[in-house]
């Protein structure tokens, strides 16, 4: 898929992307000077709108290199692989089997039934999945497969009672941070926690650095950085000294761990009290799991006069399951906390990786 070996500089784009969103990635790229030996992928986090980011080959191998030392990953392993090739969690399983030898066993598309039979049929060992996914295979009651070892939990928050419930059913997931500028993973739970009932911490991988700023966001600093964004004025690198900041809120912990709080755009202020979407959204994920909702919900946060901002439930679901999901989050919640109103969508918008495009909910609701 890649040739790791040489100078090409290849991009990586999702091919559903609608035609015109593609030509803008692609003429964003075009003014950049060409870079050798390099892959462009895009990101986007909870915006939707699309930002092509530059790494470099070796970058995403030092990267796999790390995470192959972390899962004690060798050419005896089999990687299940659900996630695209055009996002960094796809392309990083490529290039840890290239270093290791492992093999690479593709699943497209997705389907939670699909993946556990496909999985105990080639004896796979390795996978990684994406929150949603996991909350596929919870609320199918899928059982994990003897022979796989460990499944890395990426692109978002697991949030405790979908790891516990997944946990329950024999996968043996290591929840995971990190970013595409980061050509994958910065900090994953031990195999060792495997062994643990609790949550397990997240611990820093060697190749990485972190830091947390004043203003509570957290700064990495590793040879498997990107080489920038590519913009409509030419590459634009934003490192510093060699450190690239983010924009999620975390703490990094004196025993080498970090505990990620979530986006820093995504702390509101609600009659002067901060709330942190991320934490409440995945309060309301653990709840639909609870209640067997039949749907998709989010919350959203709306400008209002008085309070400065409210959280809003959008669902994709019948209205009276959605109005009980809505009462019953409000009754887990701090009264300030509360989805003042409930709104009906067709659909949710997300991410090829399962992400809610909070932007375009946000603004749906204005």
């Amino acid at each position: 898929m890649i040739r790791w070996d040489d100078a090409a500089t290849e991009v990586l784009l999702n091919p559903r992307l609608p035609a015109a969103d593609a030509a803008r990635v692609r003429d964003l790229i075009a003014a950049v000077p060409p870079l050798a030996a390099h892959v462009w992928l895009t990101t986007s986090g909870s915006t939707g709108r699309l930002k092509p980011v530059a790494l470099a080959k070796r970058a995403l191998l030092r990267s796999a290199a790390a995470v192959n030392g972390h899962l004690a990953s060798d050419a005896h392993d089999v990687w299940l692989n659900v996630l695209p090739p055009f996002h960094v969690g796809g392309l990083g399983i490529h290039a840890r089997a290239h270093l290791s030898g492992a093999s690479v066993e593709v699943l497209d598309p997705w389907d939670p039934a699909a993946f556990g039979r496909r999985a105990a049929a080639l004896g796979a060992t390795l996978s990684a999945l994406v929150p949603t996914q996991v909350s596929d295979l919870v609320r199918g009651g899928l059982r994990a497969p003897p022979t796989v070892r460990a499944v890395i939990v990426g692109g978002g928050a697991l949030a405790a009672p979908l790891y516990e419930r997944g946990r329950a059913l024999g996968w043996p997931l290591l929840p995971s941070y990190g970013a595409t500028e980061c050509a994958s993973q910065a900090a994953t739970a031990e195999l060792a926690s495997l062994d643990r009932g609790a949550v397990p911490a997240l611990r820093i991988l060697p190749h990485v650095t972190m830091r947390t700023e004043a203003d509570g966001t957290l700064a990495l600093k590793s040879d498997a950085l990107f080489t920038g964004y590519a913009t409509a004025a030419g590459l634009d690198d934003p490192k510093r000294d060699g450190w690239w900041r983010t924009d999620d809120l975390g703490a990094v912990r004196a025993d080498g761990t970090v505990d990620v709080r979530g986006r820093a755009g995504e702390v509101v202020k609600i009659g002067g009290e901060l709330v942190t979407v991320t934490a409440l959204q995945q309060v309301l994920d653990a709840l639909a799991l609870e209640t067997a909702f039949a749907g998709d919900a989010a919350l959203v946060p709306v400008a209002d006069e008085r309070l400065g901002a409210v959280l809003v439930l959008v669902a994709a679901a019948d209205p009276a399951a959605a109005e009980r999901l809505r009462a019953a989050f409000n009754a887990r919640v701090l009264p300030f906390e509360r989805a003042r109103a409930l709104r009906i969508v067709a659909e949710i918008p997300r991410t090829a990786l399962g992400k809610i495009v909070l932007d375009t909910l946000v603004k749906s609701e204005k």
